[in-house]
């Protein structure tokens, strides 16, 4: 009987996301509908109260499945205090959100090399999330093991060690992010170089933050973003200051550290961080990348931004408020398979494959949501509905295949991930380069990226069926 109630659980949520993406997808096609429905229902009595109460009713869906999740990690203090970290973990979003749109005004008419500032900043905007993939994935290959130690003055020192020569070692591939510039928006030699210039001081400022982003502390992750966004509203022309503010407040705090003699991770290891990062990021950064260089700079910011937040939610809160349980699941496994015989570790094993497939169907959820949420939301905007809808459903397939990509490689199944990281990338250069940018591009992302989240899906549940064999190989290679 439980098994037959889970089984019709998880068939609802799945079929309620799907629907939700389904009509989000179709409501450019709907549009002249719903707004023949909204001026009829307008010209009702009640007409007023139908568009919040309907949007009431699916921001209180999606408030419910958070307040579920929190609530069932516990007791009402653990759920405030995960619900307290997702805040702080979305911080970033709410403070840029909140200064850029009054920054901006007063960046117009500046520029970087004869490159207009506000372009200037998107350029290295959208190019750092997907480059700091990279780039801190040694910092996570080595720090990892020591947070699992839970000697946190070990793990200061050896990110104190390891920070700045893996910095100085990821330069090369800074400079090839330039490339592209040049060749195809032909900017000057000196916005290259400040391009350069303010790249390198995001990448330190992600690359200082690693150690907040293992857990120690949403604190100082709030605190690196406050002081990333305080110049970003006082002097929003001096375009170096916000990195170097954010890295301050860390460097701050790890000054008992800094005086550690430098470790050099070897250059094999290194570029297979690197490439590793690259492409497990792609998947959720590559298209915008793609998309500001086929839009020649005249890119849609607010309307892609917009449209992005659902993914960024639900990717937020899987690695914030599921995560966690997960983690402790796989503890659980491995202390039992120091100390159970071998037929105690199935009940084991199953708790991890049902965690981890529960944490997946959850955010799948929120995620649709969301998407849902947004997209109606926006309908009233004729011009962006269409981009709107078709940039929402892409990135939560995106958001999807990266955390089950990311499953994948945390199993030790790391060509999967990698190889879907590189075919998402030459299917973002086919559809922006033969394409129409905007929606028809997108259209196109999901077609391909649908039979992606298939095959990946596929791969996701049969290394997570017998997490007991794989951790236990893993354990036996180690010796």
């Amino acid at each position: 009987m439980q098994q037959r109630t889970a089984l019709l659980r998880r068939a609802a949520i799945l079929s309620v996301a799907g629907f939700l993406l389904g009509t989000t997808a179709l409501l450019p096609l709907m549009e002249p509908f719903v707004n023949a429905a909204v001026v009829a229902v307008g010209r009702s009595p009640w007409g007023a109260l139908a568009g919040p109460a309907v949007l009431g009713a699916v921001l209180g869906v999606g408030a419910t499945l958070v307040a579920r999740r929190l609530t069932r990690a516990g007791t009402a203090r653990r759920a405030a205090v995960r619900g307290a970290r997702l805040l702080l973990h979305l911080w970033p979003v709410v403070v840029l959100t909140a200064v850029y749109p009054f920054a901006s005004r007063r960046m117009a008419g500046h520029t970087v090399g004869g490159v207009e500032l506000t372009t200037f900043l998107l350029a290295v905007a959208l190019t750092a999330p997907w480059l700091t993939q990279g780039v801190c994935m040694p910092l996570y290959r080595v720090l990892c093991p020591l947070r699992e130690a839970g000697d946190v003055a070990a793990l200061r020192r050896a990110f104190c060690a390891v920070w700045p020569t893996t910095f100085l070692q990821s330069v090369p591939v800074l400079l090839l992010c330039a490339v592209p510039l040049r060749l195809i928006l032909h900017w000057s030699p000196q916005a290259l170089a400040a391009y350069l210039v303010l790249l390198a001081l995001d990448v330190l400022f992600a690359q200082a933050l690693v150690l907040a982003n293992l857990g120690l502390s949403r604190i100082a992750w709030a605190l690196a973003w406050t002081g990333y966004a305080l110049p970003v509203v006082l002097v929003p022309t001096f375009w170096y200051l916000p990195p170097l503010l954010g890295v301050l407040t860390q460097v701050v705090r790890l000054r008992r550290y800094l005086k550690v003699r430098p470790t050099w991770v070897p250059v094999g290891q290194l570029a297979r961080d690197l490439s590793r990062g690259l492409l497990l990021g792609a998947v959720m950064w590559a298209d915008k990348v793609f998309y500001f260089f086929r839009s020649a700079g005249d890119f849609p910011v607010t309307t892609v931004f917009l449209a992005l937040l659902p993914a960024v939610l639900a990717y937020s809160y899987y690695f914030i408020c599921l995560a966690p349980e997960f983690d402790a699941s796989v503890v659980r496994l491995r202390q039992a398979m120091q100390t159970e015989p071998l037929c105690e570790l199935r009940e084991y094993s199953r708790d991890v494959s049902r965690t981890v497939a529960t944490s997946v169907r959850r955010t799948a959820l929120l995620g649709a949501v969301c998407v849902s949420i947004t997209s109606w939301a926006l309908t009233a905007d004729r011009k962006t509905a269409a981009l709107v809808a078709a940039v929402s459903v892409a990135s939560w397939l995106f958001t999807m295949i990266t955390v089950l990509c990311y499953k994948l490689d945390y199993i030790g199944e790391h060509l999967p991930g990698q190889g879907f990281g590189a075919a998402h990338v030459l299917a973002c250069a086919a559809a922006f380069g033969f394409l129409p940018a905007g929606p028809v591009a997108y259209i196109a992302l999901t077609a391909v990226d649908l039979i992606a989240v298939t095959v990946v899906f596929a791969l996701f549940r049969r290394a997570w069926r017998t997490a007991e064999y794989t951790f236990f190989w893993q354990h036996a290679l180690a010796w």
